[in-house]
């Protein structure tokens, strides 16, 4: 009777761990990876033209660069800034304040999901992304920032004469 006893408790106790066992997920879903903050490129190229004038010809080599900025907000929207040099002279800025990109985002995973559907893996803190012109690649890099520090102090610091 004992012994019965012994194996109906060792019975009992094998269901109740294979019923345990049965409510245990089978593994975590990959975290979201942390897309908010401020992601930056850059896109540079160089264009040479010839010209003569009065018999001599001269070369011009013009150096281009486009500063791209994009700010992944925690409510899913998107702030956008950019500057334009050539030959190290700034030609354009909307540094003034950062613009409302008409786009929101999401992530899953390491995807950012764009709400016109575009998408970018992040490997290592970079994505991807073609410059609609002179088909540039342009590699975003998020920037390395403290968790209190806004946008707009990353940018004013960057560009202070």
């Amino acid at each position: 009777m004992k012994r019965k006893k012994i194996l109906l408790f060792l019975a009992l106790a094998i269901v109740i761990a294979c019923g345990c066992l049965s409510f245990v997920a089978c593994g975590k879903d990959k975290d979201n990876y942390p897309v908010e903050g401020v992601w930056h490129a850059v896109a540079a190229w160089q264009e040479e033209s010839t010209f003569t004038f009065g018999g001599y010809t001269s070369r011009i080599i013009d150096n281009y660069k486009i500063d791209l900025y994009f700010d992944f907000r925690a409510d899913g929207s998107i702030l956008k800034k950019s500057v334009a040099s050539i030959n190290d002279h700034v030609m354009h800025t909307d540094n003034e304040e950062w613009n409302i990109f008409n786009l929101t985002w999401s992530v899953k995973g390491n995807v950012i999901t764009l709400s016109s559907g575009k998408q970018f893996v992040i490997v290592d803190d970079e994505f991807d992304d073609i410059f609609p012109a002179k088909n540039i690649l342009l590699r975003y890099k998020k920037e390395a920032t403290e968790d209190d520090v806004s946008a707009q102090r990353i940018i004013d610091k960057t560009f202070t004469l």
